[in-house]
């Protein structure tokens, strides 16, 4: 009984603290507009509605009459932020986003910006400024029909940090990016690229650490064939590293001659410049990795070191054939002194770089043919599999079959939640569905009747939201505004979704690190299992989350109000979505029980399913939360 009365209390904190808001929403509504009406014309508008839905800074549940400990919603250790905020409804007045597409670039070179805000009536444009070392740079930006802007900045020889700032529509939001602009001479210094070598040699350091403790476990025969594969790991690793000397080597002799007086031609400068952002990105991308795989296996057994073998191999999922082959364009593009994109060519054109004929490309063709020979090589080298993908294979076709017995399948999950006032109106409700595969494993044992423990996870991702609301239907609302309130919908967000669980396809083809950096609303849930050999059964158990949904999953709504005055506000409120970990283990905990069978070839498998219903059409909130689970022994 216990478990439904907790799970009871978890969705009535949010539903609580949601009264308390609109309460505040009600009785604010009511001193405005009452206030608003009795108001002199040319007075100031921007005390008005500005606060009308001001969320409390922190929300908090209300004591009960017997008891006094607060309830807080499970949270993940894994994920920043406290549970309060993920229950918090937050709304902000006016609504703009913004977006760069770099957070460097160089003298010459271009940022493209973009973003959205509310087109409504006379709310037509945006208002951009770019300030910095350079004289400021303000704009009034025309939104398209849905909302949106775009626009690029050429960067001057003014090098520094600037800042990007845009207002709203309705002048009642804003948002500020930064970004530097740096000489091009920056990539010819001795260590360039010094990000990307000092992550590769990272991640081939943890890779040897999680060998080590693999070797430790595994027979002679294994352990020479795992030696055998690390040597030619280490000769790829070497082919990278060799690449970033020649480049290295390559820009510092481009920057010697254009010391010397030589101008870089437009060309030349562009396609150093996508370099660059290739191997910023590629660095970037590689140190997050890095970052996810840093952390103890779930035991000390041959099963989890294998884990953590692959996660180590995960980091290297950035040298694919793909980014080897995307080098070789590069280089090739210098080579042959490709064109870079107009906007970029005029840029360098306007900030006094010279034609070709002051740097005749025959010189960087000579200069980068070294490159261009490694880059190519390296990208045969690398194969299909890419730089560790045959450890990798090894590790989970070959030794995890040898020595770890394996229950792989599938977990379905999705929950719905309806919010409903006195007279019976649903005035808000959520959904989430998601999918993802299930792995449980343990060492090998001689022994036919025990009780087996399993290490394991539940890895997937969300592949649908739905959203609804009505607001000026909430109970507390209707009471302060009385009808002279008005709630104009522009426009609902759900978050992004993948329609399938990506950790079934494995596109990146690196398990689940890789996959967890790409992959939109992911979690990576560890779970212990009990396998009663005896009583023909496995029990699931549901632990602290490694990854979970990030604090941008959530609802937001997009509205405008209007009081007495008719003078529209416009407003951004954003609904809480549950952390994943939290529903699941709130629907399995108490229906964790599932017969094993076995077929006719002694074959083990378990299959299960439940739900749990909480309140019914004619109470102010009903939950339903579902759930299919199956595994198959390999």
């Amino acid at each position: 009984m216990k478990a439904p009365v907790l799970l009871l209390i978890l969705f009535a904190m949010s539903h609580c603290c949601h009264g308390q808001l609109f309460k505040k929403i009600a009785n604010k509504a009511k001193e405005e507009v009452e206030w608003r009406a009795q108001r002199k014309a040319g007075q100031k508008i921007d005390q008005g509605l500005d606060s009308l839905l001001a969320v409390p800074g922190k929300v908090t549940k209300k004591k009960d009459s017997k008891k006094d400990t607060p309830v807080a919603a499970e949270q993940p250790k894994g994920n920043k932020g406290k549970a309060a905020e993920e229950q918090e409804l937050n709304t902000k007045d006016g609504y703009i986003t913004l977006k760069l597409s770099a957070s460097k670039i160089f003298t010459g070179g271009s940022i493209s910006i973009s973003g959205e805000s509310v087109k409504y009536k006379n709310y037509t444009q945006v208002q951009l400024k770019v300030t910095g070392p350079s004289p400021a740079d303000t704009r009034n930006l025309t939104l398209t029909a849905d909302g949106k802007y775009y626009t690029s900045w050429v960067a001057s020889n003014t090098t520094g940090e600037y800042t990007v700032s845009v207002m709203s529509s309705d002048k009642k939001a804003s948002q500020l990016a930064k970004f530097t602009v740096e000489e091009l001479e920056l990539i010819f210094d001795d260590e360039w690229p010094e990000d990307n070598i000092r992550e590769t040699k990272k991640a081939l350091d943890k890779l040897k650490e999680a060998t080590v403790k693999v070797k430790d476990n595994i027979s002679a025969k294994n352990k020479a064939e795992l030696d055998a594969k690390m040597v030619e790991l280490k000769k790829q690793v070497d082919g990278v590293l060799l690449l970033f000397k020649d480049l290295s080597k390559a820009n510092k002799e481009i920057g010697i001659l254009a010391r010397k007086g030589k101008k870089l031609p437009p060309n030349l400068a562009g396609n150093l410049s996508a370099l660059n952002d290739d191997l910023s990105e590629q660095a970037s991308q590689m140190k997050k990795i890095n970052e996810m795989a840093d952390h103890a296996p779930l035991d000390n057994t041959i099963c989890e070191y294998l884990v953590m073998l692959n996660e180590a191999c995960a980091a290297f999922s950035t040298f694919t054939n793909i980014w080897a082959k995307t080098m070789s364009s590069r280089i090739q593009n210098i080579i042959l002194d490709k064109a870079v994109p107009k906007v970029v060519s005029e840029a360098q054109g306007t900030v006094g770089i010279a034609a070709p004929a002051d740097f005749p490309a025959k010189e960087a063709a000579k200069i980068y043919a070294t490159s261009k020979i490694d880059a190519q090589s390296l990208a045969e080298k690398l194969g299909k599999v890419g730089i560790a993908g045959d450890i990798l294979q090894f590790a989970t076709d070959v030794l995890m079959k040898i020595y770890c017995d394996v229950f792989t399948g599938h977990f379905t999950h999705s929950y719905t939640i309806d919010f409903r006032n006195g007279k019976g109106e649903t005035w808000w409700n959520y959904g989430v569905s998601m999918e993802a595969a299930l792995t449980l494993r343990s060492p090998k044992k001689n022994i036919s009747s025990t009780v087996i423990k399993m290490k394991g996870n539940l890895e997937g991702n969300a592949t649908k939201f739905t959203f609804f609301q009505d607001i000026a239907k909430e109970d507390e609302f209707q009471q302060g505004s009385q009808g002279k309130l008005e709630v104009v919908p522009i426009k609902a967000f759900t978050p992004l979704a993948v329609s399938v669980a990506t950790s079934e396809r494995d596109i990146l083809g690196f398990g689940a690190i890789a996959r967890g950096l790409a992959t939109p609303a992911y979690f990576n849930i560890p779970i212990d299992a009990e396998y009663d050999v005896d009583a023909g059964n496995i029990k699931i158990y549901i632990n602290e989350a490694l990854v979970d949904f990030m604090p941008w999953v959530a609802n937001q709504f997009v509205f405008i109000l209007y009081g007495g005055d008719l003078i529209p506000w416009i407003k951004k409120m954003t609904f809480p979505i549950h952390r994943a970990r939290v529903t699941i283990n709130g629907v399995i905990k108490d229906q964790n029980e599932f017969p094993v069978k076995k077929d006719a070839k002694g074959n083990l498998s378990f299959e299960g399913k439940g739900n749990r219903h909480i309140g019914d059409p004619s109470t102010v909130r009903e939950t339903e939360l579902k759930f299919t689970i199956n595994g198959k022994k390999e």
